[in-house]
């Protein structure tokens, strides 16, 4: 769930909520707000259960951008992109890659600012960014799919509404009702001044009532939004390389791995081995990676940020198995002592071998006389698993 994120904690909560193109009538603030059929390019990022805990905003084909607090910390994303009016009823998406601007600060979620890649083309088209130099006292338009009271649970349904610029700042701006007011599972929605994004939702007051504040979009376009844009674009990635969606490769599919569902490399047209990069051979849908994958389990590493498990031991990508042995598929072992148990690669002739696997060297498994013949991991970890929030991820 993404839910622990966007709690509005004390007096600093994930506010807001996301908008499109067009802005529906609201007269009635979000937090008792009108249901919004409009804005497509407004999104809710859902976590693996379904349950919606934040809002962003289309602003290119592949990509929208929301509060880092709904992001940060997440391996993997596991969230996908809702469009539509609601859970029942829309389209998701999935979210295939996401960065926070390195200015975020957590503790006082300063530069609340994080842009997300979406798998598929945005149905729902995009939303135009602009300046925040708009003067106090100026009405904007506010839509997000967050609860209608800070004690409610009913988010998941887009509502728009509009609130009040009370201060302007260099990187952040504050509105106040006017009447509307953001909630829990808004954050990350965009305030909109004439159809254009000019700031993202980031926290406000514990009651939903009195005041929201924005991190600013302009400030950070030129060193965090456009380079993000740029290294994302269509036609951007060379044969070999991670991709986030199918048309990012140069000269091929972006192609799903065999071995990791999580794992997306560009691809291209071949007839023979030779038509390859080196590290590559020819398949029937182009050039692949020999498995193990690169970051899958089973691969060479030398960071945890290198496997998909999030989890590099003893130079191999490898999984946790503490809590549950069948956690390691067919041909790796739980191996491992006391707390720390993993999955290895089975030596041959140990098939089976619950503490069995060995000390994986430069990904190749080195038997050691433990037990029945049986190698045992020297070390392991657990593996990093996405937390769980409603309103947001912060």
């Amino acid at each position: 769930m993404i839910a622990s994120m966007c709690r509005w904690t004390l007096s600093i909560v994930a506010a807001l909520a996301g908008c499109a193109t067009q802005v529906g009538t609201a007269a009635q603030p979000i937090t008792n707000g009108s249901a919004d059929l409009g804005d497509p390019a407004v999104i809710g990022l859902a976590d693996d259960a379904g349950e919606v805990g934040c809002t962003a905003t289309v602003i290119a084909p592949h990509t929208a951008i929301t509060a880092a607090h709904c992001v940060a910390g997440r391996v993997p994303l596991g969230l996908r992109a809702l469009f539509g009016a609601d859970v029942a009823t829309g389209t998701l998406i999935e979210v295939s890659g996401a960065l926070v601007d390195p200015a975020f600060d957590p503790a006082t979620l300063a530069n609340d600012l994080a842009l997300i890649t979406l798998r598929d083309e945005s149905p729902g088209g995009v939303v135009a960014m602009a300046a925040a130099d708009a003067a106090v006292g100026t009405e904007v338009a506010t839509v997000g799919f967050g609860t209608t009271t800070s004690t409610a649970s009913d988010g998941g349904t887009k509502r728009a509404g509009t609130a009040k610029l009370s201060d302007v700042q260099p990187t952040e701006v504050t509105v106040v009702p006017d009447p509307a007011q953001p909630c829990h599972g808004d954050s990350g929605g965009p305030m909109l001044l004439g159809g254009s994004i000019v700031a993202v939702a980031s926290r406000g007051d514990l009651g939903c009532s009195d005041h929201a504040v924005y991190a600013r979009i302009d400030v950070a376009q030129q060193d965090f939004v456009m380079p993000y844009l740029a290294a994302t674009a269509a036609g951007t990635a060379a044969t070999g390389a991670a991709c986030l969606y199918d048309g990012e490769c140069a000269n091929g599919a972006c192609l799903v791995t065999n071995d990791d569902p999580e794992l997306y490399f560009c691809s291209q047209p071949c007839t023979h081995d030779a038509d390859c990069p080196a590290s590559m051979t020819c398949a029937a849908d182009g050039c692949r990676y020999p498995e193990p994958s690169p970051g899958a389990l089973g691969s060479p590493c030398t960071a945890d940020a290198a496997c998909t498990t999030g989890l590099c031991r003893q130079a191999v990508c490898t999984r946790s198995c503490l809590n549950d042995a069948a956690a390691c598929p067919a041909g790796y072992a739980c191996s491992g002592t006391g707390l720390e148990l993993d999955c290895f690669v089975e030596p041959a002739g140990c098939a089976g071998c619950a503490t069995g696997g060995g000390a994986p060297v430069g990904g190749v498994i080195v038997l050691a006389a433990w037990g029945l013949g049986c190698g045992r991991a020297r070390r392991s970890g657990r593996t990093a698993r996405p937390r769980g929030s409603r309103a947001g991820r912060s």
